[in-house]
């Protein structure tokens, strides 16, 4: 089973910022979803990334919970917790 992506703690080429949600978390850290933001670390595609793969299974307000190996729009796929895990 995937892990969990955390907002500020995983990464997807630059760390994943959140904002999609605000009152879910895993370690301690909000879980990003489906949407959030990357921080920029290139130019285009890198410059303004958002997540775009989640959970088929695991929603937050409808909203699918990103998981370790989903992809952002600019290619990189996403880090995920060790220890908190998404039963897709």
């Amino acid at each position: 089973m995937p892990g969990i992506c955390r907002v500020g703690v995983d990464s997807a080429g630059g760390v994943i910022l959140g904002g999609g949600q605000n009152f879910v978390y895993a370690n301690g850290a909000l879980v990003a979803v489906d949407g959030d933001p990357v921080a920029p670390h290139g130019v285009a595609p890198h410059a303004a990334p958002v997540m775009i793969a989640g959970s088929k299974n695991v929603f937050i307000n409808g909203i699918a919970v990103c998981n370790a190996g989903d992809f952002a729009t600019c290619g990189h796929a996403a880090s995920g917790s060790s220890n908190v895990n998404v039963g897709d």
